[in-house]
Parts: structure tokens; sequence; C-alpha cells
């Protein structure tokens, strides 16, 4: 990929939320003056005082000056419905080595529902993984939704490893390179609408400012994360902590929600008998603190 090529042609149509810095996943800040002038109440959190915010979670259009802000910090692609990112990570176990081949297993799979995992096919985009939370380098395919077969987001059943989403890291961001640019995007492909399975049931509750979606989101994030088996607690806790993080940051969801959601799963599961609180709460705190949402809990 050439310094000049950020955003694929294919893309470009699509919506996006800058960055405030390269790999990090919280929105770029404005200014009280910014939403003063778009005729939006100003938050009194500063913590939403972003682009996220600002736009009405809608995100910004492309134009070539944003590309140039991608190139140099990245940006995250929304997808509302028309696009579905398949996040293949590679979780990686005490020694460093992958606990599993989650995209080995994702070919598998095709091929045993007589379909074909094409890399060439999609748009493929190499992650660069984050050590420190214990995920080697691994894989993004974007793939355009199917009106007529709607899938279930999140986790993967037969492989938690693999996640189906409607955002995602844009191609083309700081370490996230291109693998293809197909003329058009394909269609989620059947095996993989299968293996994903229908969406639930619309939630009829709201929490935080962002309503049913929301409320749906994390009640989806705290389900997975009751599943936890042991050897994989602490990793399922500050997966689930980053994805709520997310939401306390884009200003959808009320951080105190969050984070007593976080720790009641983690009792239920039996994280605060074994670790204790302190371990469990530095836990939460790190996952809010890697997507922008600050946690200082009460003593």
């Amino acid at each position: 990929m050439s310094a000049e090529y950020v955003v694929p042609g294919v893309l470009r149509g699509a919506m996006f939320v800058p960055r405030q810095a390269p790999g990090r996943r919280e929105p770029a800040r404005v200014s009280p003056g910014a939403f003063t002038a778009a005729g939006v109440p100003v938050p009194a959190h500063p913590a939403q005082r972003n682009i996220y915010q600002l736009t009405g979670r809608r995100g910004l259009a492309w134009t070539p000056s944003l590309d140039a802000h991608i190139r140099r910090r990245g940006a995250e692609l929304l997808g509302y419905g028309e696009l579905i990112l398949a996040d293949v990570d590679t979780p990686a176990a005490v020694d460093g080595t992958p606990m599993i081949d989650a995209l080995r297993w994702l070919s598998d799979q095709a091929v045993e529902a007589g379909g074909l995992l094409d890399l060439s096919a999609s748009m493929s985009v190499r992650t660069p993984g984050h050590p420190s939370s214990g995920h080697l380098p691994g894989w993004h395919l974007w793939y355009r939704a199917d009106p007529a077969r709607p899938v279930r987001m999140g986790p993967l059943a037969g492989c938690r490893a693999v996640e189906l989403r409607t955002r995602g890291t844009c191609p083309g961001s700081p370490g996230y390179a291109v693998w293809a640019e197909p003329e058009q995007l394909p269609v989620i492909r059947r095996w993989l609408a299968g293996l994903a399975g229908p969406p639930p049931a619309p939630a009829s509750t709201a929490a935080g400012h962002g309503g049913a979606p929301t409320w749906a989101r994390l009640h989806g994030i705290i389900g997975f994360l009751l599943t936890a088996q042991p050897g994989e607690r602490n990793r399922l806790l500050f997966w689930a902590s980053l994805r709520a993080g997310e939401l306390v940051a884009e200003g959808d969801l009320d951080l105190a929600i969050a984070a007593t959601a976080l720790t009641d799963a983690a009792a239920q599961i039996g994280l605060v008998g074994e670790d204790g609180q302190r371990a469990v709460t530095a836990t939460i705190r790190s996952g809010f603190r890697r997507v922008g949402a600050a946690y200082e809990p009460a003593c």
C-alpha cells in the first residue's frame, strides 16, 4: 500500500469517526464552540465533546482531508447495518504462542459448509494485534450486509475469537494494511451468516443515553462474559471492559452503569471471590482507559 493510498475507494461512501491518536479507539475531540456553531447542546462531560457526539453518532463522510487524518491518526468505520466486520483475533497463551488459529478455524467452517474463505474477495485488513492484552496480529474482513439474511452480532458460538461487528478500525489507519480492494464489497457469505445465526429480538428497555440499542449491546456483552470458563475469565473480562468502555467513551452509556454491570458479572463467574475486588477493578479500569473512558472507582 503506497503512502498516498489510505481509504479504499469502495469505502469512500461510508461514514468515519476520526480518532484522537493512533492505536486508540477514543474519538477525536472538538471544542465546545463546534457544538454551538452546529446548533447542538454542548455536552456537560468533557469526554463527550467529540466528533461522535457532534455528528449525532453518524460520523463524517469521506473527504481528502479526512483521508489525510486517517493516514496519520486513524479512524473508525461505521457500518450502520450496511457493512459487517468479521473481526478475527488471535489470542495468545502465557508464553506468547497462539492459543487458536481463528482464521484457519473460519476457513475450515467455510469448507464444511461448501463455501470458501477468500481473502481476495472481501476487504481484508491485517491487524497489528494488542500484545499487552494477549492478542497477536489478526484480521478484519469487511462485507456488505444482506437485507434478506440479518445476522447476530458478537462472538461466534463455535469460536469466540471470531466476532461480527457493525464498526471497526478503518482500512488505511496506521498499522492496518489493506490486503485487497475488490470492485465491490461482497455480501456476507451464507456460510458465515449461518455460523452467526439470526439476531435476537429487539430490546425494549433503555440504558444510558443510547436507548434500546445500547442496552441490547450491553446485555450481549455481559451475557458473553457470563459464559467464561476457568482459564479465560480474566481475558473475557478485559474484552467486555473494552466493548462496554466504547459505549461509555461515545457517550451512549453511563460509566457507573457499565462498571457496575461488569463488576456484578465478574462476581457471578467467581473472579471477585478468587482474585479480589481490587484485581477485578484494575482489569475494568485498564479496558476503559484503553478506549478513552476514564474510570476512577470510589475507594
